[in-house]
């Protein structure tokens, strides 16, 4: 039984692997595909999984995804990076859709694994499980494949804090830039914190899964009202971004202490995000507008990231004048 059920999943997934690298695909039984999909309980067929998971639960975890897509702050690092407009939305293209190609993998090595072990309680080791059954080369192909997007998926995130920590907090705290001299050790310090950080919350889960979905609804569903907010109204302000951080946290802490909350949502994202939302718009329009246009803002942010000096204020109807 145990060699039947490894050379299904071997049939299912070889010729996955086959198409990716170029070679030839060969034509998979039908019995074999139909094997894996009646294998699935008749709850777990509905669109979404709603009639396994419950309509919130399932809207759920759907938006959490849709949140943590739109809220990566490893994003704003290539738009902040990018040469022109164009680049960056030529980037995000082609990103979409590789992520649209590749969530159907996840997806059928799942249901394969399924088939071969039911009783599999965790479904973090689901990919791990099927590359036991794969020829030996391929599996490690596949497991240095796996293990290679992870690391430039955290480097690319703990590049990021590091950023934000070095540029904006460092700055918030002593009015300036470090100096170039100690901006390296300094960055090199800021990663340890972070990996460090990271760390200690991953070891508070067992579950890969729910971790993500807890730490993106915990600290993603405000920035993603910021980014939002930031994007579409214009009277938004600095007050409103930390409500929206500090509210969808708080939000997020409340449905994860109670089990009952938690059952009913799946997940504190829904809340979260509304939660934030609201705080967000209130304290915005209970606190002044900001001085500062968007093409300040912007310029400020320019000057310090090429490191030039603030020009001194001049008289009115003056105006500066290029050198040379």
């Amino acid at each position: 039984m145990g060699n039947f059920q490894t050379d299904r999943v071997i049939q299912i997934l070889l010729p996955l692997f086959q198409g990716l690298s170029g070679q030839p695909v060969y034509q998979v039984d039908a019995y074999v595909l139909d094997a894996v999909f009646f294998a699935k309980p008749d709850c777990a067929q509905s669109l979404f999984a709603v009639d396994k998971l419950g309509v919130l639960p399932a809207l759920s975890l759907a938006m959490v995804i849709g949140v943590g897509v739109l809220a990566t702050p490893s994003y704003r690092q290539r738009i902040y990076s990018a040469k022109t407009v164009s680049s960056v939305r030529h980037s995000f293209t082609i990103t979409g859709l590789l992520y649209l190609g590749f969530s159907f993998l996840p997806a059928i090595i799942g249901m394969a694994v399924w088939t071969m072990n039911p009783q599999l309680e965790n479904s973090g080791f689901a990919f791990l499980f099927a590359t036991q059954v794969l020829p030996p080369v391929l599996a490690m192909a596949i497991l240095i494949a796996g293990m290679s997007a992870n690391m430039s998926s955290g480097s690319s995130d703990a590049i990021a804090a590091v950023s934000i920590m070095l540029r904006d907090l460092y700055t918030l705290v002593t009015g300036h830039m470090p100096a170039p001299e100690k901006a390296i050790r300094l960055s090199r310090i800021f990663l340890v914190l972070v990996i460090a950080l990271a760390l200690l919350f991953a070891l508070t889960s067992n579950d890969i899964i729910s971790y993500i979905t807890k730490m993106i609804s915990m600290i993603m569903s405000g920035m993603f009202i910021c980014t939002m907010l930031g994007r579409f109204w214009t009277r938004f302000n600095w007050q409103g971004a930390v409500a929206a951080l500090a509210g969808g946290a708080g939000a997020s802490v409340a449905v994860l202490v109670d089990s009952d909350w938690l059952a009913f949502w799946g997940n504190p994202c829904i809340p979260a995000v509304l939660t934030s939302l609201v705080a967000s718009v209130v304290v915005t329009l209970l606190t002044p507008a900001s001085s500062m246009s968007r093409e300040q803002a912007l310029e400020m942010i320019t000057r310090e990231r090429e490191s030039r000096p603030t020009p001194p204020p001049l008289p009115i109807g003056k105006r500066h004048t290029s050198r040379g």
